[in-house]
C-alpha cells in the first residue's frame, strides 16, 4: 500500500514536524544535565518493522494475520494456550515467534504488551463450553481448538481477554501526543451482528428484534464484543481501537460454511439490513494489517471498509 511503498524520508526531515516537541524535549533536558534515551521510531508510528503481538494468533482469523503482518515486514508474536504453529510449513509463519500463555493472566499481557508497538484480538470461539453446542466447535472452528469447560466462555475468551489487552497497553509508557506519540493501534475482530442495535454505531432495521429473538448462547456472545467494543470506544486517544466487523468469515478450504455463503450473499444483495455480505478471511487478515500501518483508521470497519483496507494493502 502507499503508506508501506512511499519513498524513504531524509535524516532530517524524520526530525521536523511533530518530532519538533521532541527535540525540544532533548535539548532542555540537555541544558539541564539530564541523560533521556531517545524514543525509537516505532514507539511513535506504527509502521511495518515494528513489533505486532497476535493474541491468538493460531486461529483461523489470527493466522491470517501473522501471515500478512510478516509480508508487510512486522516481526511478529502469537500469544495462544498452545504456543504452536498451527501450518509449520507455510513459509511465512514459520517467520512468527510461537509463545505459549494464558490471556487471561494479566502479567502474562503486561509483558508481552510491553514489548509490542501494536496489538490485536484474534481469539475467537463461537459455541463455548455454556452453550450445550461446544463439540460443533470441531466442525465449525478453524483452528480445531480444544473447549475447555470451565474458561472457555464467551465473557472469558472474548470480554476479559481484551480488557486485559486494553489494560496492559494503558499501563505502558509512551509519550503523550504533545511531544510526537501516538496511540497504539489494536485491533478487535468483532462481529457484523454486533452492530444490529445501537452501540458504536446506530443499529439496524430490525436489528433489536432479531436480537431479542437470538438464542441465548448467541445473547451472550454479542454481549462480550458489544462489552470490549463500548471500552474502546471510550478508550480512543489512549489506544488507536480498530473494530473489524465481519459477518461469516470464508474460505475455499473451509467446507463446512461454503453452502451458507450464497445465502448471506443474496440476503444482502436484495437489502435484508441485519445480514451482512460474507468476508474472506482473506480480506480480514490484509485488513486487519492495512488498518495498523495507516493512522487514519479507527472505529468500526465493516465489510465495505475493510474491502477498501485490503485492496489498499
Amino acid at each position: 500500500c502507499d503508506y508501506i511503498s512511499r519513498k524513504p524520508r531524509s535524516l532530517g526531515s524524520r526530525f521536523r514536524g511533530p518530532m519538533l516537541p521532541v527535540r525540544l524535549l532533548f535539548f532542555v533536558a540537555t541544558a539541564a544535565g539530564l541523560r533521556l534515551t531517545p524514543p525509537s521510531m516505532s514507539s511513535l508510528v506504527p509502521r511495518a518493522g515494528g513489533r505486532l503481538l497476535v493474541v491468538g494468533g493460531n486461529g483461523y482469523a489470527g493466522r491470517e494475520i501473522c501471515r500478512n503482518a510478516v509480508s508487510a515486514g512486522f516481526k511478529v508474536t502469537s500469544l495462544s494456550r498452545r504456543g504452536q504453529n498451527p501450518l509449520p510449513n507455510d513459509p511465512l509463519l514459520t517467520e512468527v515467534e510461537w509463545t505459549a500463555g494464558n490471556a487471561l493472566d494479566q502479567a502474562t499481557l503486561n509483558a508481552a504488551v510491553g514489548k509490542a508497538d501494536a496489538v490485536v484480538h484474534a481469539i475467537g470461539l463461537l459455541f463455548d463450553a455454556q452453550s450445550g453446542l461446544a463439540p460443533l466447535n470441531n466442525v465449525v472452528s478453524g483452528s480445531k481448538a480444544a473447549v475447555d469447560p470451565e474458561e472457555s466462555t464467551y465473557d472469558n475468551i472474548t470480554r476479559r481477554t481484551a480488557l486485559n489487552i486494553l489494560r496492559a497497553l494503558k499501563s505502558k509508557v509512551s509519550l503523550p501526543p504533545a511531544l510526537g506519540g501516538t496511540p497504539t493501534p489494536f485491533v478487535f475482530v468483532s462481529c457484523a451482528e454486533a452492530g444490529w442495535v445501537d452501540g458504536w454505531t446506530e443499529g439496524v432495521r430490525f436489528g433489536e428484534t432479531v436480537d431479542a429473538a437470538a438464542p441465548e448462547w448467541l445473547q451472550r456472545y454479542l454481549a462480550a464484543k458489544r462489552a470490549v467494543e463500548a471500552e474502546l470506544q471510550s478508550s480512543a486517544g489512549q489506544v488507536r481501537p480498530i473494530v473489524l466487523r465481519p459477518s461469516l468469515i470464508w474460505s475455499w478450504d473451509k467446507l463446512d460454511v461454503l453452502p451458507a455463503i450464497p445465502i448471506f450473499n443474496l440476503a444482502s444483495a436484495i437489502g435484508v439490513p441485519f445480514v451482512d455480505k460474507t468476508v474472506r478471511v482473506e480480506t480480514l487478515g490484509k485488513a486487519a494489517v492495512s488498518g495498523l500501518l495507516d493512522p487514519s483508521v479507527s472505529g468500526v470497519q465493516r465489510v465495505e471498509r475493510m474491502e477498501e483496507l485490503a485492496s489498499a494493502l
